[in-house]
């Protein structure tokens, strides 16, 4: 079994606490029937939002009873278009979107990967990878994959199952095998109509690499 730690940081709207649509509850509990080990937080604004990515860059792999060194799943769920995110009333860019989760970026105590999953319509054509690498100074670990929804509009329940395969199929194989990584998106976009895409930096070219199921299949 491939295990994962999965921190999944919600910021719904207001509506959709009232119609009890939440991706971050049943995602956390599956996640851990998976074998994963997964945690959620609540952000109502970019301060919170913030104040929590802090929070997890504290984390360090010496207090891990095992597993010291499993890869990091940040997974942002929230409502967002092509060009940024929102957390409550504030929308951030998504250069601000790097700049706030560079704590993360910059911890050097966790020995594990990184790898942000972003939930929100049209999160597909982000451009967090150029202004990653933009940013780096050859020293800090860069995200080892950036996996968005592609498409501008997704319904919650149709993301919550796509994401739900995606982290089963990657507890089969884990993040190594980029071949069953492109595999299992084209697999769950077939099967659901959800498409994902990545971006995954590659050492020996340097730069992220991209790759959409979507295009793929289509």
């Amino acid at each position: 079994m491939a295990r994962l730690r999965i921190a999944v940081i919600e910021s719904p709207n207001p509506i959709d606490l009232f119609e009890n649509r939440s991706e971050a509850e049943p995602l956390t509990v599956s996640c851990r029937l998976m074998g994963h080990q997964s945690t959620s937080f609540f952000a109502r604004s970019r301060r919170e939002f913030k104040e929590t990515i802090d929070y997890i860059a504290s984390a360090d792999s010496v207090h891990a009873e095992r597993f010291h060194s499993l890869p990091l799943i940040l997974h942002i769920s929230a409502h967002g278009n092509s060009e940024c995110i929102g957390f409550g009333r504030d929308a951030v860019s998504w250069n601000g979107l790097v700049q706030d989760i560079q704590p993360l970026i910059d911890n050097p105590d966790y020995t594990g990967k990184l790898v942000l999953c972003l939930s929100s319509c049209d999160s597909g054509t982000n451009t967090l990878s150029r202004f990653i690498k933009s940013g780096w100074d050859g020293e800090t670990k860069l995200p080892a994959y950036i996996f968005s929804i592609v498409g501008e509009e997704v319904n919650w329940d149709d993301a919550l199952i796509a994401w739900n395969l995606l982290y089963l199929k990657l507890s089969k194989f884990g993040l190594k095998d980029r071949a069953k990584v492109m595999e299992a998106l084209n697999h769950i976009y077939v099967g659901t109509g959800t498409a994902f895409s990545y971006s995954r930096w590659c050492d020996e070219e340097g730069k992220y690499l991209r790759y959409s199921a979507r295009k793929e299949i289509d």
